[in-house]
């Protein structure tokens, strides 16, 4: 349970393998007279730095138990677990040590944290005591290495929030400080009454005031009429 609480406290420093393990199914042999073998699927846990330690465990068996809920090496790794049973590779989680070289470390200075289970620029920089001790005289350059990557690709992360708040802010302040929109001048519509004709406004006249106007009146009274009537007739709807 020791090592188990220990895997779990340090994820990118351990790298999960699952395989198929062939061993002798020792009931059924007992049982038959002769060795009977089983093929089962196990997971190696591959912790950085520790070279000659590798605990096997049955994919099935607890990892750890959350109230009445067991939960197995399979579901701890999931994603791992997923791609060994569907063939596809079983990448370590991080970011693979070949990015260092442009950095100075050698190809054989990669497969030297290979050899020592290190997988990933962060289990390198994670590594405790004796995972440095195993990485002899070049722990120094490679863990240097890793942190001028980390470090550089921090800034370049923490370089683009900014410029991206930058921009929200900039757009904002723009927002804030674009002119109002100027309402266009409506135009007064055309007078309604100088549009019609004699006759439509004598019509209109008479339908106001009960009788046409009588004799010829000019344009000009004509229009004059009706506007009265009109304005007449709204005064007395509104009272």
């Amino acid at each position: 349970m020791t090592q188990v609480a220990q895997i779990d406290m340090t994820p990118v420093t351990v790298t999960p393998v699952f395989k198929y393990l062939d061993i002798e199914d020792v009931p059924q042999s007992e049982q038959k007279g002769y060795e009977v073998r089983k093929t089962i699927e196990v997971v190696e846990v591959h912790t950085a730095g520790s070279r000659n330690s590798v605990p096997v465990f049955p994919v099935d068996a607890m990892w750890k138990r959350e109230g009445n809920r067991v939960i197995t090496y399979a579901e701890r790794w999931p994603e791992q677990y997923r791609a060994f049973k569907e063939g596809g590779p079983q990448n370590a989680v991080g970011t693979p040590l070949e990015m260092l070289r442009s950095y100075g470390i050698t190809p054989e200075q990669i497969s030297l944290c290979r050899v020592n289970k290190v997988y990933s620029i962060e289990a390198l920089d994670s590594l405790s005591h004796d995972g440095i001790k195993a990485l002899g005289v070049h722990a120094n350059k490679l863990r240097d290495a890793a942190r001028a990557f980390l470090t550089e690709r921090k800034s370049g992360i923490d370089a683009a929030s900014q410029i991206a708040e930058l921009q929200a802010q900039i757009a904002k302040l723009r927002q804030q400080m674009a002119p109002e929109p100027i309402e266009e001048p409506t135009e007064e519509p055309a007078d309604e009454i100088a549009a019609m004709s004699d006759e439509q406004i004598k019509a209109e006249i008479k339908a106001l005031a009960g009788q046409a106007p009588r004799g010829t009146p000019s344009r000009e009274t004509l229009e004059a009429t009706l506007r009265d009537l009109r304005q007449a007739a709204t005064e007395t709807v509104a009272a």
